[in-house]
């Protein structure tokens, strides 16, 4: 990492090195740089320089006099190794940094994956079996909460105590279409009888919620009672009404709009979370309430530190006479000028 990090430096500091880069590997074929309070920028980086050729590379180093820079094969694996095995976790980071997005909900399912990556890289990986390692221990600590949830540790204390250990994390997973129970199936290494075990107990959790969820008046099935009265009553006259009366309240009933949601979720692909509940708002009325609580907290504070960053923009010192209402107005414009 520190000759990559030499390397870098002079290609974006010294003319020389960059015109010969251009000229090695074109104009348009760039090394981005890291910033260091972000260490997706530095990933990154080396994911970008491991994509050139080894050969062509030092043969460039060489050139430029800097032979000590060259790497040799052992040290391009490694450099390899290390993109393969983290870029999953650059992923997950920018699925839970979005600020338009639903991100609450693929936190759960992001912790599981990552775990279920690291311990399939320990049987493939040659030459970074201990930063694998280190990096699923800390994994299991920093989100205790969540593995004791699923049952793949076990509980020194209470989960709720535990980082992570809010039962949000599940039902908000649970109620995002694009992950329902998938990472259940795939990502929780136990026996089928704790996953079952567990898909009841979010079961239980959701239908506690959406209980309290009142249905409204037009769900109510007495929509026959404003029917004008037969002057005559007519044979078989009641078959209809009691037919219809009762699929309503099968319809309404909080197990069956859960049983539906689970089998429409298995049958859609790549949905939206946002578009998916907007369109079965109605189908679903008493868990539509219960997602919308759930899967509108942001997993992480990004989308609040960039409204920090916007308000440092406009606060620049040749507009340091702004009162604080007219910043808190150009702060809510820039941070809501793609809405509507």
């Amino acid at each position: 990492m520190a000759k990559l990090t030499k390397f870098c430096s002079l290609l974006h500091s010294t003319c020389s090195m960059k015109e010969a880069f251009e000229a090695q590997y074109g104009a348009n074929h760039s090394i981005p740089s890291a910033v260091s309070t972000r260490w997706n920028s530095t990933l990154r980086l080396v994911e970008a320089v491991t994509d050139l050729d080894l050969q062509n590379l030092n043969v460039l180093l060489e050139t430029q006099g800097h032979k000590g820079l060259c790497m040799s094969a052992r040290e391009w694996s490694q450099l390899k190794e290390l993109v393969e095995i983290l870029a999953p976790f650059l992923q997950a980071t920018d699925l839970t940094q979005g600020e338009k997005v639903v991100t609450v909900s693929a936190a759960l399912p992001c912790v599981l994956s990552l775990n279920s990556h690291l311990t399939t890289m320990l049987n493939t990986t040659r030459h970074l079996v201990g930063f694998i390692k280190a990096l699923q221990t800390s994994l299991h600590q920093r989100f205790k909460g969540i593995f004791v949830n699923v049952r793949m540790d076990v509980p020194a204390q209470l989960a709720e105590d535990l980082p992570f250990g809010d039962n949000l994390y599940l039902m908000s997973a649970f109620l995002d279409p694009s992950f329902c129970l998938f990472w259940l199936e795939q990502d929780v290494f136990a026996t089928d009888e704790v996953k079952n075990e567990v898909k009841e107990m979010l079961i239980d959790q959701v239908l506690a919620q959406a209980r309290k969820v009142p249905l409204p008046d037009s769900s109510s099935g007495d929509d026959d009672q404003d029917e004008p009265p037969a002057k005559t009553p007519r044979l078989f006259s009641g078959y209809r009404k009691k037919g219809a009366k009762k699929t309503t309240d099968h319809g309404s009933s909080v197990r069956t709009e859960l049983n539906r949601y689970i089998q429409v979720t298995s049958e859609e692909d790549g949905v939206d979370c946002l578009d998916f509940w907007k369109r079965y708002s109605t189908v679903f009325p008493r868990l539509y309430p219960v997602a919308m609580r759930a899967l509108a907290v942001p997993a992480t504070s990004s989308p609040v530190e960039r409204v920090f960053s916007h308000g440092g923009l406009i606060m620049c010192p040749h507009r340091a006479r702004l009162s604080a209402s007219t910043l808190s107005i150009l702060i809510f414009l820039k941070c809501n000028a793609l809405i509507g």
